[in-house]
């Protein structure tokens, strides 16, 4: 989907591995019960979250 194009960027602005950052993601995608009802959607603030906290940083 569009978020695993973005990992590459996103690992390299927060300096972190992107497969750390791609387990992110998957960790962090929601995929409808059944495949045809719709799309995979990535909670984006909760990915942000568990990126903060690797970088030892708290959420403000």
């Amino acid at each position: 989907g569009a978020a695993a194009w973005q990992i590459p960027r996103v690992a390299a602005a927060r300096q972190l591995p992107v497969e750390q950052v791609a387990q992110l993601v998957a960790e962090y995608t929601h995929r409808p019960l059944a495949r045809f009802l719709g799309q995979p959607v990535v909670n984006i603030v909760e990915l942000n979250l568990a990126l903060d906290a690797l970088q030892g940083h708290r959420a403000k």
